[in-house]
């Protein structure tokens, strides 16, 4: 962890040297992980927030610092002068230590910040990596409808030729090359949304990989090439071991006792003792060399708010833990529900359905402009063609979030994808 620290302002330069690079770029899932923690700027700062807790560590061991004092005479009435310490001056040395154990926990509390910090960097970057997944899943599925948009367009656009020279000689109606061209601009219009939707993901791509702002990105949208079956109960049972917010909160619980231990020790006041190895004129012994103690009375002041307060954290801690636990049990089984119903769903579009659906859409554009069939049987084909196409790449995008979600809420790598 701190080579990862000392190393981040060469990381911020080699991803600027980055930015030089082609602006189109082909780029697989893994890659961009292996991107991400490399140029993502939130982890890198938050890299910082483990050092930060480390330095605490180190400032929490240091002992108080030795108090010097010089008492000497400012004026002098007799003789008529200013800082005559030749009459009158006292050196004393002071050193403050505490006791009750208040060094001992402050150590022991900075340390168990320190595990605190590593396990909220690795929620960070589990919940920086769930984000950047689903945007890239996003992409490819934005990409996807985008070829097949242009698919269909240019099919449009040589059917909207031929009907342009039929109507010139009268072999179609003007209802039904109206009717025709309307129905080509709303896939134009649709293509178009779905254009926008893509140049908006992909600039959030481009921010959590920090690629150049005129980047373009060429994604694919690749299932897993197993589907597998889990148990939930165990899946539960792992993402209480795995999930770096739920270690996050049973440290908090060792935190905030540890921080009551600190709040009574606190309650018992420091002792500060004195030497004073020098005194001229002011003390009837010359030379004087003097000892003093100094101990604050615990009368008024035994910090008896912060010790409630932190008995109260103690208890609200293991009840957040409590809470969180619950509410991780839901979400797995939840996100594995949800895993299998997309899992079903998709099962159910075969490749051998996909092909006859092709070769259909092909023998439809054939059969329309040799009037073999309406216009309307042909505009309700094309629409069939769309929109089950649509949904398949809907599916599959569904399917590969769910993916991520599933992995997400159990805390680790259960399907590669």
């Amino acid at each position: 962890m701190k080579r990862i620290a000392s190393g981040i302002l060469l990381v911020i330069l080699a991803a600027n040297t980055a930015a030089g690079q082609a602006a189109d770029t082909v780029l697989s899932l893994s890659e961009a992980k292996a991107r991400l923690f490399n140029y993502n700027l939130g982890l890198l700062a938050a890299y910082y927030e483990i050092d930060i807790a480390q330095a605490k560590v180190i400032q929490a061991k240091v002992w108080n610092n030795p108090n010097f004092i010089i008492n000497g005479d400012m004026y002098n009435q007799e003789t008529n002068e200013y800082f005559a310490l030749r009459n009158q001056s006292l050196w004393q040395l002071e050193q403050t230590f505490s006791i009750a154990g208040k060094h001992t926990n402050s150590v022991k509390l900075a340390r168990i910040g320190v595990e605190m910090a590593e396990k909220q960097m690795e929620d960070v970057l589990r919940s920086t990596l769930y984000d950047m997944s689903r945007t890239y899943t996003d992409l490819a599925a934005l990409e996807a409808k985008g070829i097949l948009y242009q698919q269909v367009i240019a099919s449009y656009d040589r059917l909207m030729e031929a009907t342009r020279k039929q109507l010139d000689v009268g072999a179609i109606s003007v209802t039904e090359a109206l009717r025709l061209e309307s129905e080509y601009l709303a896939v134009k219009a649709d293509a178009l949304e779905n254009n926008n939707e893509r140049e908006r993901v992909t600039s959030n791509l481009r921010s959590l990989l920090r690629y150049p702002q005129d980047t373009t990105f060429y994604v694919e949208q690749k299932l897993p090439i197993v589907s597998e079956d889990f148990d939930p109960i165990y899946l539960a049972t792992q993402a209480a071991e795995s999930r770096p917010d739920i270690a996050a909160a049973r440290i908090n619980i060792r935190y905030q006792q540890r921080n009551l231990k600190l709040q009574q020790s606190t309650g018992v006041p420091d002792i500060k003792f004195g030497f004073q190895p020098y005194d001229r004129g002011s003390n009837y012994i010359r030379p004087y060399h003097g000892f003093t103690t100094e101990l604050f009375l615990p009368i008024y002041d035994r910090n008896q708010g912060r010790i409630k307060q932190a008995k109260m954290l103690v208890s609200q801690s293991s009840l957040q833990h409590d809470d969180l636990a619950n509410r991780v049990k839901n979400e797995v089984e939840a996100a594995y529900n949800r895993y299998k119903n997309s899992n079903t769903g998709l099962a159910n579009y075969n490749i051998q359905f996909i092909d006859r659906l092709q070769q259909q859409y092909r023998s439809t554009n054939e059969n329309f402009q040799k009037r073999n069939i309406s216009l309307l049987q042909f505009i309700d084909q094309q629409r069939i063609y769309i929109q089950t196409n649509l949904q398949l790449i809907e599916l599959k995008q569904q399917y590969l979030n769910n993916v991520n979600e599933l992995n997400f809420a159990v805390g680790t790598t259960l399907i590669e994808n």
